[in-house]
């Protein structure tokens, strides 16, 4: 049995994408979707695999889903291995006048839906539902476009050397203070994000100088290890652990070569960007991600532990005077030392062509290179 509707929506191809792609949301506008549970680690990508609980007038099923074909922005694909058996996709066209969204499903009805007999009844049902879907789904985009999320930035939550972190509705909104394109930022995101990496969840992009993601709640790796310098060796590990899990995704091939390898590196994967939320630690700014190998990342993690300087961060300040040498060193061989001093000349250099070094840690970093820091 095949079904196709469509229906056209005055938001941009990512705008949609970034709603009808938030599969735990699917219940806000699928009429017959009564409750989403996820059954994979992952909650987005191939390889995602949920449980839908459908329901269709007094009938009642578990649809077993796995996602098959994930392109953002444009298709995504799934197959059903429950009761309802087959395929399904969402395709996004840009138009003229924003987006044009095309659902098909070709699917295999379990016997209580009439069998072959019931099979044109069922479609015409099906159909007139999944148009209503549609409907409701333009609604919530709309409803999006009108509120609080996407128009007005709240409090300020954080300010870094050229970029302040505000609230934005229930999100967070991350804008260049100097007009830095932070596009590249969203891109990397949206593309670790894709392999199963724990990073923020990009909810739109309202220009080339912001972007608007998930706000997650937790300290930072940092912040705990100020509070409970006893977790040094786990919090090394897992640092150690989040660095091998990062070298597993593989670049875009468009993106800037750092060092030989293929994979996405991070380039400040340190403890002051890991955010430990309740699911799990999440890594978050990604200005500096590029393509490289996973050596010459932790390299570069090891040479920022050793010689960083943070302003006014005393929780920072309290765990570089008292521990930057252990957790460097813990991390050194919770990694692999061969590895990273085999790569830490070049990673120092690249680390000072960074013009917003202050002398110290220039001078540090130098001294490091040359094994001259105590």
């Amino acid at each position: 049995m095949g079904i196709e509707v469509k229906i056209d929506i005055p938001a941009s191809q990512q705008e949609v994408w970034d709603f009808a792609a938030d599969l735990a949301r699917n219940v806000e506008w699928m009429v017959d979707a009564e409750l989403i549970t996820f059954t994979s680690d992952q909650t987005e990508g191939v390889g995602t695999t949920f449980d839908c609980v459908t329901k269709l007038g007094p009938l009642q099923t578990t649809d077993r889903i796995e996602v098959v074909d994930w392109d953002p922005p444009r298709t995504l694909g799934v197959e059903h291995h429950g009761a309802v058996r087959g395929n399904g996709r969402f395709t996004l066209t840009p138009i003229d006048e924003g987006t044009r969204f095309t659902w098909n499903e070709e699917l295999l009805l379990p016997w209580y839906f009439g069998g072959r007999f019931g099979r044109q009844p069922a479609s015409l049902v099906l159909e007139r539902m999944w148009r209503k879907n549609l409907r409701t789904l333009r609604a919530r985009i709309l409803e999006r476009q009108q509120g609080p999320t996407g128009h007005e930035p709240g409090p300020l939550l954080g300010m870094g050397r050229d970029s302040e972190v505000r609230a934005y509705g229930p999100h967070i909104i991350r804008v260049s203070l100097r007009g830095r394109d932070l596009s590249h930022e969203a891109e990397a995101m949206r593309h670790v994000r894709t392999y199963g990496f724990p990073a923020p969840k990009v909810i739109s992009v309202p220009d080339d100088h912001s972007v608007v993601m998930e706000r997650l709640s937790g300290p930072t790796m940092l912040d705990d290890l100020a509070a409970k310098p006893w977790l040094l060796s786990r919090h090394a590990k897992g640092l150690a652990r989040l660095h091998r899990r990062l070298g597993e995704v593989p670049a875009p091939g468009d993106w800037v070569k750092v060092s030989g390898g293929s994979s996405v590196v991070h380039l400040d994967l340190q403890p002051d960007n890991v955010k430990l939320t309740p699911g799990g630690p999440v890594v978050i700014d990604w200005s500096n991600a590029a393509a490289g190998d996973c050596g010459f990342d932790a390299a570069s993690t090891y040479v920022r532990l050793r010689t960083g300087s943070p302003d006014n961060h005393a929780a920072a300040r309290a765990v570089i005077n008292a521990f930057r040498t252990r957790f460097a060193r813990a991390f050194l061989k919770e990694f692999g030392a061969d590895e990273i001093l085999s790569r830490l000349r070049a990673a120092a250099d690249l680390r000072l062509l960074d013009r917003n070094l202050h002398p110290n840690e220039r001078e540090a970093v130098f001294a490091l290179a040359r094994g001259e820091l105590d």
